[in-house]
């Protein structure tokens, strides 16, 4: 019990600094090291603590106390191409940034059929910033999604072959979402608005189940479970006179428009969460050598839209429209000495956006992704290291005057992830 009062403070300090991540439709996978070398090929083949995210049926796997922790680093890159009303291009690269996402587990055995693993990670994430007076900056110019997920799970091992869990989700969510507003006056005048929503933050409940069958020696079956989440977040609007545009000499009623109909004050959204399955068929042709193919379906069509309540009754419109995605991965593991296991693997990342309904918040349009890394153990340590590359598919858009999207195209962009776990077996 005092291992997991400790795991559980420690938890809480993780939670407040979990960080942001560029992701396709902003789900993450970024649980451990070991997972993100193996493409995230972890639901059906041997287990480490981080099951608990990817698996916790695979728990039963996992004899005495086991703890794991570490993070991930990634750091996105790319560019837009945009051409407006006038025929203007320009090219705009994303600002320099690199986004850190923490995990923290805990297992134990509970006797020979019953065991309870608790973890925090990052379920979903989002973070970029535009230079501020870039050409789309009347859709979007920065945005940071945190989220942090606090997973307790019961495993019962129902037979030799057969285990299964649930367990529950606590997920906390804090966005910050900046973008420019145009007001016009006249057909040659306008004024310009900074809108900063800040903090706007809550936490949703939901819940997981999963299976996992050991058919023989060789292939094993794994299966999850989770469930949607809704949040009702709420945070702060502040806005800013960004200055007069214009010929006219309308300055000054561009000032006394925006001092009486732009205010700080209360901002609030509801948005569900998705949920999603993921699978995973392994197979052992030898005992120093794991395979595993696996795929996981999210169900994106309840992302809808981001409208936004701001003050004096205003709604910032933001539809989505969304549809349901698949991922589907490959990873393989190799225990090539006693202290040494070699890893790699691969993941092709469906775009949940559609067409009709595409905005700069996910400039891509599909993603894959390939990774590698070692696994060291020495004594009951632990030490996993991966890397994966990022190459996502770019994205052209049409003018859209609704979205405030210009005709414009993002290139293929790259995202770098490093990632360090350190476990330790009691």
């Amino acid at each position: 019990m005092k291992r997991l009062r400790c795991f559980l403070a420690a938890a809480g300090l993780v939670c407040t600094s979990a960080s942001p991540a560029l992701a396709e439709g902003f789900a993450l996978y970024e649980w451990s090291a070991r997972g993100i070398a193996l493409g995230g090929a972890t639901v059906a083949r041997k287990a480490d603590p981080s099951a608990v995210a990817s698996n916790p049926a695979l728990l039963t796997q996992l004899k005495g106390i086991h703890v794991m922790g570490g993070a991930s680093s990634i750091t996105p890159a790319g560019e837009m191409r945009t051409t407006d009303a006038a025929g203007t291009k320009e090219t705009t690269s994303l600002k320099p940034s690199t986004w850190v996402v923490p995990h923290l587990y805990y297992t134990q055995q509970i006797n020979d059929r019953w065991y309870f693993g608790i973890g925090e990670f990052s379920r979903f994430g989002l973070g970029f910033e535009y230079p501020h007076d870039w050409p789309g900056r009347f859709n979007i110019y920065e945005v940071s999604l945190t989220s942090a997920s606090l997973n307790p799970n019961i495993a019962w091992k129902a037979t030799d072959k057969l285990s299964l869990a649930a367990g529950v989700e606590m997920l906390y969510v804090n966005l910050d979402l900046k973008k420019r507003a145009q007001v016009n006056l006249t057909p040659a005048d306008s004024f310009e608005v900074d809108s900063n929503i800040q903090d706007a933050n809550d936490a949703g409940f939901g819940f997981n189940l999963a299976g996992h069958y050991q058919f023989d020696d060789q292939w094993a079956l794994g299966l999850l479970y989770r469930s949607q989440v809704q949040v009702k977040a709420h945070g702060d609007e502040e806005w800013t006179y960004m200055g007069y545009n214009g010929p006219s000499g309308l300055g000054s009623t561009a000032q006394n428009i925006y001092n009486s109909r732009f205010h700080d004050g209360g901002a609030h959204a509801t948005v569900v969460l998705p949920d999603s399955i993921a699978a995973g068929l392994s197979y052992s042709p030898i005992p120093e050598l794991s395979l595993e193919a696996g795929t996981v379906w999210t169900r994106w069509s309840t992302f809808r839209g981001l409208n936004i309540h701001l003050p004096d009754d205003q709604v910032s419109y933001n539809p989505k429209h969304w549809r349901d995605s698949w991922r589907f991965n490959f990873g393989a593991e190799w225990e090539a000495l006693d202290w040494l296991t070699l890893r790699a693997g691969y993941v092709w990342d469906q775009s949940p956006m559609t067409e009709e309904y595409a905005d700069y918040l996910i400039p891509t349009d599909g993603r894959s992704i390939y990774s590698g890394g070692v696994g060291l153990c020495w004594q009951d340590w632990t030490f996993d290291l991966a890397y994966a590359y990022v190459d996502a598919t770019g994205r052209s858009y049409d003018a859209n005057p609704e979205t405030h999207v210009l005709d414009s195209h993002a290139e293929e962009s790259s995202t770098h992830v490093l990632s360090l776990s350190i476990g330790y077996k009691f």
